[in-house]
């Protein structure tokens, strides 16, 4: 749910970033030669979106990547320890 959010947040700042920004990006700007499209009207859109989704994907697949590591190390095992030790104080709690 959290890896949707941060494709779709950085999906749309990269596209708005490729529309108001002049610059050609890679690969928007290849985008074209690539498929033979004709330039139209519509080729910065294209542009925008082929940015838009394939920085999007690398942003995602880093944040992805990035949790997965942390939750192997140490931080899903501080939650762990922390949960098991709330259950057995409620133990506690009920044998007095």
């Amino acid at each position: 749910m959290r890896g949707g959010a941060v494709f779709l947040a950085f999906f749309t700042l990269f596209t708005l970033a490729s529309l108001a920004v002049p610059v050609p990006l890679f690969p928007g700007n290849m985008v074209h030669a690539w498929f033979s499209l004709p330039l139209t009207q519509y080729a910065s859109l294209i542009s925008a979106l082929a940015n838009g989704v394939t920085y999007g994907l690398i942003v995602w697949l880093v944040f992805v990547l990035a949790t997965k590591r942390l939750d192997e190390s140490g931080v899903s095992n501080y939650k762990d320890r922390k949960s098991r030790n709330q259950g057995r104080n409620k133990r506690r709690t009920t044998k007095h």
